[in-house]
């Protein structure tokens, strides 16, 4: 009798303790969701024009290769071998996040009379496109980085060929690693990068507006 009592009591002892164990495991691996964000703010006078510039740009959303087309985050070991969290994700996908982001950068900075994500009743005059060649963790044995390389292009509404282009592929160490600071580590990437894409932008229209008001300078 007393040996059942006892099988019964470690048989409950060990159901009790089995479900204690699952729910710690179930907090453990909750999901955790980051988001690329930045509020940019206009510090350096070459990025500013006396007035915007009397065109209307629409910022596509950012073509994207399969590997990086997903909310997870991409962590690469080598150049051969990558996996994805399977806990902590993107808000939002990266080629809709980091579109919005410079379409908002380049209307804080009134570069044009217009800078929006689309025009419902109006056709613009310019379109931005461009590709996210890479977003990722680099984790070895030697260091952890944040990648990002991107390609951006202006071109106009009606054309094929664009009229300028920008392209970057930045790898920035991390010596303490928070995603939270992986995070941020990106956005900053894309904020700095848009700031030299919308300098390259400026002196674009700038020799424009010169070879206008000078008819020889295009033709020598």
């Amino acid at each position: 009798m007393k040996q059942n009592i006892f099988k019964i009591t470690a048989i409950i002892f060990a159901m009790l303790l089995g479900i204690l164990l699952l729910r710690c495991a179930t907090k453990s691996i909750q999901r955790q969701y980051f988001i690329l964000d930045y509020n940019p703010i206009l510090r350096d006078s070459s990025l500013t024009v006396e007035k915007p510039l009397p065109y209307r740009v629409q910022v596509q959303t950012m073509k994207i290769p399969r590997t990086f087309d997903r909310v997870n985050i991409v962590v690469r070991y080598s150049a051969h071998r990558l996996d994805y969290y399977r806990y902590q994700l993107w808000a939002i996908r990266p080629q809709i996040v980091i579109s919005d982001l410079i379409a908002r950068h380049i209307q804080r900075y009134h570069i044009f009379e217009s800078c929006q994500r689309e025009f419902l009743d109006e056709r613009p005059d310019y379109e931005i496109i461009g590709s996210i060649e890479a977003i990722e963790k680099f984790d070895n044995p030697n260091y952890t980085a944040a990648h990002l390389a991107m390609k951006l292009y202006l071109r106009t509404f009606d054309g094929y060929e664009p009229v300028l282009t920008h392209e970057f592929d930045r790898v920035e160490e991390m010596p303490v690693f928070r995603m939270e600071l992986f995070a941020k580590k990106l956005s900053d990437i894309v904020q700095e990068e848009t700031d030299n894409f919308i300098r390259k932008i400026i002196k674009y229209f700038k020799e424009q507006e010169k070879n206008t008001a000078n008819p020889k300078n295009q033709q020598s």
